[in-house]
């Protein structure tokens, strides 16, 4: 994953542990013109922390949805997700040759 925001971007790398855990590898970028800026680095690091903790939090009530007996398989959220449906065509089209 990539999150940009304004001169800050981190990237995320989610490895799969198990079928229900994984472990996510951080990566931050600056641009140089904030590198002796404390206050800014400080300030984005424990933005970003707050949004992986919500992140953690909706991840983990996915995961219980998925393994509850309600859940059937299916496409995402058809009316709201099409473009990452779309994408994940085109990545699969192109994977499998």
């Amino acid at each position: 994953m990539i999150n940009r925001y304004g001169p800050w971007m981190d990237t995320n790398l989610a490895v799969p542990l198990d079928a229900t855990r994984c472990k996510v590898v951080f990566d931050y970028f600056l641009n140089e013109s904030l590198l002796d800026d404390q206050d800014f680095i400080d300030r984005s690091l424990k933005d970003s922390e707050q949004v992986q903790i919500e992140d953690i939090a909706l991840c983990e009530g996915v995961q219980r949805g998925l393994e509850s007996p309600a859940y059937g398989v299916g496409r995402y959220a058809p009316s709201v997700e099409m473009a990452m449906h779309h994408f994940h065509c085109l990545l699969h089209a192109n994977l499998s040759g």
